[in-house]
């Protein structure tokens, strides 16, 4: 028989929606709790007789049911060791049972108004740290430490690793299984062999090699076939696969961006430019706009509008002074290299898909002036990439006329050792073309690439003139040898200094095979306008 009556077990089961609770399991249910009760008031004891004291306290009773992992009790505590009165129950008994109650002490105005202000709580306040930078997670306390994420990544690893080796053991148990049974007949091949009931241990050994793909649980000696071992010092490291979050207002910014760049409305189109080159909250969206950059150049290599539109986003993504594109190059260079030298990039031949190639050899002189410092190889690999392409005779004009005026920005340097010395050779290949009466389309194309060329080489010569004529400049560099002899063979002197004398050198005999190519199409850039003294290459 309980000290709990089955009324209380049975008040305190309709409370939490019990109902109709029968009697029998009442009276075992109050059984249960009382143990409980006295078990929780004996562990309070001892808590009381630890502390060397001779009345059981609630903090006594809270330290006991935190020992058993059970929730405290709230709204009864010590507040004085020495005053005890607070803490006994007074009894009442009413006509129906017996209630225990908290005698409340009375206190008079002048003792509350005498007791000292409770201390004013600290104001809220919000502080706010970088979780990345341009993919950078900065080193402050509020972001987990280098070696908190390396023991996190070795955590991983170590569970990635046990639960392989289990994968791996419960199958080479169930093959040792089948095997006893003399059920496994594997087909044979070049690293397997056939394993029959009762074989033997290597055969063994290749069947289950041969259900775990290769997979060891035993070091073997690797020439034996069937048994792919790793080396000692193997490390396999697991990341996990983290997911890039946007805000729900940065993905409709990007949709806008995106839909501005496909659509014809160029107010639109301006802001949106616009917004790329100042906003300076965009580093979020930039391997996004990247990357639009490229499938669409991919998907749209006829549509000239769309390509212009997008290589002017480029350049508006790299102009900005907020973002970073420098890390993300090896995915835009391609983009603008394909604009420049791409075989067709347009519907029709009479496009001005030659407008495109421009803008893409303006661009890529552009990042070779930006980012050649950080990336000392990257001008030498796009040269190589452009040269090439116009040394491939395969190539369409097009091509070469894109890979001429890439070149020819890359600075004056490119222009005299890489453009000019393949000139008269190029122009022979060309000159079939450029009155080819039965194509006037590659016919229209050769004359482009013509006027490439002269362009190249007159804004060279401008450039070493500095502003006088280019002949009298040629001639006051050598006055001993005006008249050379046309027997003997020219050759070119070898530069192991960029200076201006030794270029004059190279061009005083280059220049008389130019101008017997081009003849009086050079006449506009020997003699100068004053606007074009300050061109820079």
């Amino acid at each position: 028989m309980s000290v709990l009556p089955n009324d209380t077990i049975k008040i305190i089961a309709e409370s939490a929606g019990i109902s109709n609770l029968a009697d029998e399991i009442a009276s075992q249910l109050a059984s249960d709790v009382e143990y409980r009760i006295r078990e929780i008031a004996q562990e309070a004891i001892k808590f009381m007789k630890h502390s060397k004291r001779d009345h059981l306290s609630t903090d006594d009773i809270n330290n006991a049911l935190g020992l058993r992992n059970i929730e405290q009790l709230y709204g009864y505590n010590c507040s004085s060791p020495n005053d005890h009165t607070l803490l006994k129950f007074q009894k009442t008994t009413t006509t129906t049972q017996a209630i225990y109650y908290l005698n409340d002490r009375e206190m008079t105005f002048q003792e509350i108004a005498s007791q000292p202000l409770p201390k004013v709580p600290r104001d809220p306040s919000l502080s706010a740290h970088w979780l990345a930078l341009e993919g950078v997670q900065p080193l402050i306390p509020q972001n987990p430490s280098p070696y908190e994420i390396e023991e996190h990544y070795k955590n991983l690893n170590k569970k990635f690793k046990s639960e392989k080796a289990l994968q791996l053991e419960q199958q080479a148990q169930a093959l040792l299984a089948q095997q006893n049974k003399g059920i496994i007949n594997e087909k044979p091949n070049a690293n397997h062999m056939i394993v029959y009931g009762g074989g033997s241990s290597m055969g063994t050994l290749n069947g289950i090699n041969t259900v775990l793909g290769g997979h060891n649980l035993q070091k073997q000696d690797p020439s034996i076939p069937g048994i792919h071992t790793l080396p000692p010092n193997t490390s396999t490291v697991v990341k996990p696969t983290v997911k890039h979050v946007l805000s729900k207002e940065i993905q409709m910014f990007y949709e806008k961006i995106t839909n501005s760049v496909k659509s014809d409305n160029q107010k639109l189109f301006d802001a949106a430019l616009y917004s790329l080159k100042s906003d300076s909250s965009l580093h979020q969206l930039l391997p996004y706009f990247i990357n639009f950059i490229s499938v669409q150049v991919t998907q749209n290599l006829t549509n000239l509008d769309l390509l212009n539109r997008l290589m002017k986003m480029t350049q508006a993504i790299l102009e900005s002074k907020h973002l970073k594109p420098e890390l993300y190059l090896h995915q835009l260079m391609p983009s603008i290299l394909t604009c420049l030298v791409g075989k067709k990039l347009c519907n029709s031949p009479s496009e001005n898909h030659w407008e495109l190639r421009d803008f893409a050899a303006r661009l890529v002189s552009f990042v070779c002036r930006k980012f050649g410092d950080a990336y000392s190889s990257l001008q030498g690999r796009i040269t190589k990439t452009l040269v090439q392409t116009l040394h491939d005779t395969t190539k369409p004009l097009t091509t070469h006329y894109g890979a001429i005026v890439g070149l020819a920005g890359l600075g004056r340097n490119v222009i005299q050792f890489l453009l000019l010395p393949y000139i008269p050779k190029y122009y022979k290949l060309l000159e079939p073309e450029l009155n080819n009466l039965s194509n006037p389309i590659k016919s229209m194309e050769a004359n482009k690439v013509l006027n490439s060329i002269i362009d190249a080489t007159g804004k060279f010569l401008i450039w070493v003139s500095e502003g006088e004529n280019i002949l009298s400049v040629l001639d006051l560099k050598d006055n001993n040898n005006t008249k050379t002899s046309s027997k003997k063979p020219i050759s070119l002197p070898i530069i192991t200094e960029f200076s201006r004398e030794n270029i004059l050198k190279t061009l005083k005999i280059q220049y008389q095979s130019l101008f017997d190519l081009f003849g009086e199409k050079l006449l506009a850039y020997i003699k100068p306008d004053c606007d074009s003294e300050s061109m820079i290459f």
